[in-house]
């Protein structure tokens, strides 16, 4: 299984603030935003702004973790206007807008020995991040190589390996420590190191794990994160809007929270509560 490279303590909140991530909003992200971070893999496409002497400069990125000589930093993959995807067939586009890692020819530029810069056609595993429309891609040898070696722990065949050449999930059978087995799901994800992701359970659990989409609602500690098409707003604790309450009511009723207390205090209890129900939620479906 992919190992957490980080910790929560870690992330550099100095650096995020300048790009108008504040504390709060970070950490009231869902804990399964979190597992990924942690793992070395992207946030969710976030709101973020930059004070510019002629203003305020505003757009929507996903960053990541990375660790450097002096520390902890971050690295931010903003939102492009359209992705370029002039170079792959029809078939190829389809299965990238579906999600799946393709292999590809792609043009790679490197540096020749003379230091000068050139262009060089390599074969190479394919994804579409269809938050930023960015093309991300990685040579098949390191990646061939990452799948060859999970290949051998798990005892794959080769028609199995041929299945992550062509953009699939592998779900086989491994033995529990209750004398049983349960299922494990292998699959190519561009997003960490390694390329490859382990995850016990099916396929549906793998997708919930590694592409779990932010929900409608997703209450932290002191706000909300609000999910529209894809876009998403942070709004403080203070400033929920009717729509938000409107919402927490909702869910609270539908689970039996009904506080008798003062307004303000009953949704306080409320909100804490439909916290909770979120979370448990979550993880309920990241299992």
């Amino acid at each position: 299984m992919e190992e957490k490279r980080f910790s929560r303590q870690q992330y550099p909140l100095d650096i995020l603030a300048e790009f108008g991530l504040t504390e709060e909003m970070i950490y009231d992200l869902p804990d399964f935003v979190h597992d990924a971070i942690e793992r070395g893999g992207k946030s969710p496409l976030l709101p973020i702004s930059v004070e510019q002497p002629f203003g305020v400069t505003r757009g929507y990125a996903k960053f990541s973790l990375v660790e450097t000589e002096e520390g902890i930093n971050v690295v931010f993959y903003p939102k492009l206007t359209k992705a370029n995807l002039d170079t792959f067939s029809e078939e190829q586009k389809t299965a990238l807008f579906a999600g799946k890692v393709i292999v590809a020819d792609v043009d790679d530029s490197y540096i020749t020995q003379e230091g000068v810069e050139d262009t060089q056609r390599i074969k190479a595993f394919v994804q579409l991040d269809k938050d930023t429309n960015g093309v991300i891609y990685a040579p098949t040898q390191p990646i061939g190589r990452n799948l060859n070696a999970v290949g051998n722990e798990y005892d794959l065949t080769g028609e199995d390996l041929q299945r992550f050449w062509d953009g699939e999930l592998v779900t086989i059978r491994e033995a529990n420590d209750d004398g049983g087995d349960e299922p494990v799901t292998i699959g190519v994800d561009l997003s960490t190191d390694t390329g490859v992701i382990v995850v016990p359970g099916t396929a549906e659990q793998w997708e919930n794990i590694v592409r779990l989409p932010m929900p409608r609602y997703s209450f932290g500690s002191d706000g909300c994160w609000v999910n529209h098409e894809g876009r998403l707003s942070y709004v403080p604790e203070d400033d929920f809007t009717k729509d938000i309450m409107d919402e927490l009511e909702r869910l609270a009723k539908q689970n039996g929270i009904v506080s008798q207390e003062p307004d303000n205090q009953g949704q306080d209890q409320r909100h804490q509560a439909y916290k909770d129900i979120m979370e448990d939620e979550q993880r309920q479906l990241a299992r």
